[in-house]
């Protein structure tokens, strides 16, 4: 009985040595990105002041908004970490911002896009007779 015990002893403690060497391993901190979403909102304006009207889009959407009187806007969606905001206007050159925090388009300022090629304006213009003033027939 003795000489049993003796052996379920060493048993045991061979199984816990090999169980101890097959579970020791290295020791890896999870990844823990969660997808915190925020609000976004700020200010667009160039140098003379706020930009109404400016084109606030999510990038590979079609999800966006525009800016009020004052320039402000509040995107309507929560946005997260690494989404790309595309802001447009007329006569402006647009501009991508990386959403980093909730702070990354807080203020953002337009510049006009110097590149205009050429515009041509075409019209036509269909009259009966020529046109003269009624002021001058009184003198």
């Amino acid at each position: 009985m003795k000489n049993q015990r003796k052996k379920v002893s060493y048993l045991a403690g061979i199984a816990l040595v090999c169980l101890t060497l097959f579970s020791i391993t290295t020791a890896q901190a999870q990844d823990v990105t969660t997808d915190i979403s925020f609000v976004v909102k700020g200010n667009v304006s160039d140098e003379t002041g706020p930009l109404p009207g400016v084109n606030v889009i999510l990038q590979g959407s079609r999800t966006g908004t525009a800016t009020d009187v004052a320039g402000n806007f509040e995107f309507p969606i929560k946005l997260k970490k690494g989404d790309v905001l595309i802001f447009s206007y007329v006569g402006m050159e647009s501009q991508k911002i990386t959403i980093e925090n909730q702070e990354s388009a807080a203020n953002i300022a337009l510049e006009v896009d110097m590149n205009l090629v050429e515009i041509i304006v075409t019209g036509k213009v269909a009259t009966k007779k020529v046109y003269t003033s009624k002021k001058n027939k009184d003198n």
